[in-house]
């Protein structure tokens, strides 16, 4: 059976572990297994060979140049962890806990039709529509908008008609432990 490049190539990436996810779930399995074996046995086969010199002066210097401003948090858009909130239709994604204040950055993603129930704020809580819509009572924000939620208020329940991404920055409540 004859295999398109095209999904010659795209299995060929997942099975050096360089796609994102999404585009991962779409390699044809059976290939991808095949060249992940081949490549697993080309490892076990191939002598290490010293890079250059220039070429370790390079890698050393981008490391150094890394390790320099040793970034307190590194997500990539590609990094698929996103963590199931308990509640139907609804996603969060970590970005940074800061231990010292309390607070979390995040993504929040709710599925068309998808609704939070209420909840009550136990501190401030900023929040960003990336994308879509989150609607509470007669309140309709859209994307670009971004509202915050005072200490000791109580949040009616959130809900989207189209689905939505949000950024979120909070303290203590039910949904994330800083």
């Amino acid at each position: 059976m004859s295999v398109p490049e095209k999904d010659q190539e795209l299995a060929a990436l997942a099975a050096l572990g360089m796609l994102p996810p999404a585009d991962r779930a779409n390699a044809p399995r059976e290939i991808v297994q095949e060249m992940s074996e081949a490549a697993a046995l080309l490892a076990e086969i191939v002598e290490p060979v010293p890079p250059s010199p220039s070429v370790r002066d390079r890698l050393l210097t981008r490391v150094g140049n890394y390790e320099a401003l040793k970034p307190l948090a590194d997500v990539r858009g590609y990094d698929d962890n996103w963590i199931d909130s308990g509640v139907p239709g609804v996603d969060m994604k970590i970005l940074f806990r800061d231990k010292k204040l309390r607070r979390t950055t995040m993504l929040l993603r709710m599925a068309p039709g998808a609704q939070l129930p209420a909840h009550h704020h136990h501190d401030d809580e900023q929040c960003l529509v990336v994308s879509g819509d989150v609607r509470w009572g007669e309140l309709v924000y859209r994307e670009g908008d971004f509202v915050v939620m005072g200490n000791a208020t109580t949040h009616p329940v959130v809900s989207t008609i189209d689905g939505n991404l949000l950024l979120l920055i909070a303290g203590h409540n039910e949904y994330v432990q800083a």
